[in-house]
């Protein structure tokens, strides 16, 4: 049996921030945690998030935009919203759990007209989402194990 706590993250369109906390969870600790996200108005992976984490090592293949109905029958022990202003857009969720709330600002990764300037833009979110991922590992994993 599974032992590991279901977390998802949350964002408006899962193409950029949730699925770089997803990422980032499931390398750094997924001997702990099981990881999905999902947005309120999926549409793809931006091609420059899936570039970047591949740049940086990791692995984004498994990685998907999808809504909540594609997951709405798993249970989840944390819902990690990336910004505030999505509370009041969450499902009711009808089981116990635990909502987190980060407040990581929207990147419009379309709106840079160079897209050097946006890459770099991207690796700062990165380096600020893996920083709140690895916060939250050190939170919630179970005690006396340290976070790789």
């Amino acid at each position: 049996m599974d032992s590991r706590k279901a977390v998802c993250f949350v964002s408006e369109e899962n193409i950029c921030r949730s699925i770089i906390a997803e990422v980032y969870l499931r390398k750094l600790a997924k001997q702990y945690f099981e990881v999905q996200s999902f947005g309120f108005s999926p549409d793809r992976v931006h091609f420059l998030v899936s570039k970047v984490l591949k740049d940086r090592g990791l692995r984004p293949d498994y990685s998907f935009s999808k809504s909540y109905d594609v997951i709405s029958r798993q249970r989840f022990d944390y819902f990690v919203l990336m910004e505030p202003g999505l509370k009041d857009k969450m499902p009711a969720i009808p089981y116990e759990h635990e909502m987190v709330v980060w407040d990581v600002e929207k990147l419009d990764l379309d709106a840079f007209e160079d897209e050097n300037e946006a890459i770099q833009a991207l690796n700062e979110l990165c380096d600020k989402i893996e920083s709140k991922v690895k916060e939250f590992v050190t939170k919630y994993k179970p005690t006396g194990v340290p976070v790789g």
